[in-house]
């Protein structure tokens, strides 16, 4: 990594309903793994997301529910802030795209790409609802999609193909409030005229094809080869951020132009000096984490902003991940499909259960599934079986036969096992930073889970157990000495992924002072040298087993689901 400066965000979530568990896989924990092992590794960084309040989801919810739509986004945003606390998501600003900072940000950015003479004011036929009475923003407009034939394809972008649609492209279009048939009309609009930047965003997406995964930079060369066109950037609508444009004061900015810039007023909440620092500063690196329908936005509509604005980062990365399901479906919450994170909390699960078993899930190269089973499996062979148990074997042992406390730190008499175990202790750590730097969790995890089944092996192999039978108490303490520095460089490399359970076992276990997560200890997850005086805790098992009754108990509570109305009103 080039940069000793990151900025992590996590894609805006549409505030008209609460998150499921494809939504916290495809961008809000692996973005917070990313960012703890950024810090971990002494790497300034920043974590940034919000709420996405504006545009057609909240519009359309609030009004099925009759409600305005900020007291719809006040009582979601809410429980959103929750559900991320619950799964120990560690953002240093989760904010809110109605606070006044960001519809001046909004407005402000505008007037300079205007000024920059990208933008132009032009006349579309759209979609106008007789019944209604109005013009219909895109998600208004429901109908058959003309790439894929999927039937419930919103007017702006087919969530099944990722497809982005302009008016008129939609099959037999329908209005999502009343069902009828929809007529086109006129009206002004104002747009951002994408082939002045073509030749631009065409030389920065190459500069990336090395970097980013290569189905992000594959979506981004076809909407580059296809040729970008003039893109209307306003709405017709009364929810949003209002036009500071003589005669077009009734429009607001298309959310897609609203969100993104987001990530800039966020940034300013915490101090225009870092905002400065993080997105005017060419050495600090911007990383996008989201889900496949956001890829098209993050690769070309958004750069393409910030290169009409001119003067700030564009993204380092933009780390796209593919579709989660669920046992073989869609999630869907009208039919009980899912997870849904709403239940977190007022559930006992433990929240690093979950976060390891997303990981192992997490769709970075193809489409992956949340399984019950695969929960069960994983916790218990992978979790328990070889990382929570080679921490249990290795204080239990110190604790049976040492009181804790081993006495030891002469390396000496070295065997062929000691030799292998020290060198995995050196390397193993660095093997597994890569993978987190890449951005490859599920190749970190499981190494991680190999490192451990290292550390497993070598007891097995060497017995201490055996040597302090026959006496040969300082051979014992050699073996436990390696492997509770195993186990101190263990807590270190996988606390991104697991960062509560870590901190227990660092602090109550290992007895460790300060806290695993704190910045740069990642440089000693390789060393050797804990002092001889050190004394461990008494051991108790991190985490407990699945059987069939506890993962059915788990699976009836999390996959309730409740209708927004119930949410919003309880």
């Amino acid at each position: 990594m080039s940069s000793n400066r990151i900025l992590v965000t996590a894609a805006l979530p549409y505030i008209n309903n609460v998150p499921h568990m494809g939504h916290i896989v495809g961008s809000h924990l692996p973005a917070d793994i990313f960012y703890r092992y950024m810090r971990s590794k002494g790497v300034e960084a920043l974590f940034i997301g919000g709420s996405d309040e504006h545009g057609t989801p909240s519009s359309i919810a609030a009004k099925e529910l009759g409600l305005q739509p900020q007291q719809l986004v006040d009582r979601l945003h809410e429980i959103h802030q929750r559900v991320y606390h619950r799964l120990n998501i560690s953002y240093d600003n989760y904010s809110r795209t109605s606070n006044p900072i960001h519809h001046d940000t909004v407005k402000a950015f505008f007037a300079r790409i205007r000024d920059n003479g990208f933008t132009h004011k032009g006349k579309i036929e759209m979609y106008f609802c007789q019944n209604d009475k109005m013009f219909l923003p895109d998600r208004y407009v429901e109908g058959t999609c003309p790439k894929c034939n999927y039937e419930a394809a919103n007017a702006d972008q087919c969530e099944n193909c990722t497809t982005v649609l302009s008016p008129q492209e939609l099959i037999d279009p329908h209005c999502k409030s009343c069902g009828s048939q929809p007529v086109m009309r006129e009206s002004e609009h104002v747009y951002i005229d994408l082939g002045k930047l073509a030749t631009k965003l065409n030389g920065w997406v190459e500069s990336r094809k090395e970097i980013w995964r290569s189905n992000v930079y594959s979506e981004a060369k076809k909407w580059l080869n296809e040729g970008l066109r003039s893109r209307s950037i306003t709405r017709d609508m009364e929810w949003g951020i209002h036009l500071p444009v003589p005669g077009l004061e009734d429009k607001v900015f298309y959310v897609w132009f609203d969100a993104p810039i987001g990530y800039m007023t966020f940034t300013k909440e915490l101090g225009q000096d870092v905002f400065e620092e993080y997105w005017l500063d060419p050495n600090s690196q911007v990383f996008h984490f989201l889900g496949k329908d956001n890829i098209p936005f993050h690769t070309i509509f958004w750069p393409s902003m910030l290169l009409a604005h001119g003067g700030l980062n564009l993204p380092f990365n933009v780390v796209g991940q593919n579709y989660l399901n669920f046992e073989g479906q869609k999630f869907s919450k009208s039919k009980g499909v899912g997870v849904f994170c709403y239940n977190l909390l007022d559930s006992d699960v433990d929240i690093d259960v979950l976060r390891s078993y997303l990981t192992t899930a997490i769709p970075e190269n193809r489409d992956a599934d949340f399984k019950w089973d695969g929960l069960k499996t994983i916790t218990n062979s992978e979790l328990i079986g070889k990382l929570g148990n080679l921490f249990n074997r290795t204080l239990t042992l110190i604790w049976r036969n040492f009181e804790g406390r081993l006495g030891h730190q002469e390396l000496s008499s070295l065997m062929d096992l000691d030799i292998r175990v020290i060198e995995a202790i050196r390397t193993a750590p660095n093997a597994i930073g890569d993978a987190f730097a890449r951005t490859e969790f599920r190749d970190a995890y499981r190494k991680i889970m190999q490192y451990a089944s290292e550390g497993n092996l070598y007891l097995d192999r060497t017995a201490p157990w055996r040597s302090v039978a026959a006496g040969n108490l300082e051979e014992a303490r050699k073996v436990l000495y390696l492997t509770l520095n195993l186990c101190r460089s263990l807590a270190i490399v996988a606390h991104p992924i697991l960062p509560g359970s870590m901190q227990r076992m660092w602090s109550d276990q290992l007895n460790f002072e300060g806290s695993v997560s704190q910045v740069g200890l990642w440089k000693e997850s390789t060393d050797i040298g804990l002092p001889s005086d050190h004394s461990t805790k008494p051991p108790s098992p991190l985490y407990t087993r699945f059987d069939d009754a506890s993962i059915d108990s788990l699976k009836k509570h999390l996959s309730k689901s409740h209708s927004l109305e119930e949410l919003v009103r309880s």
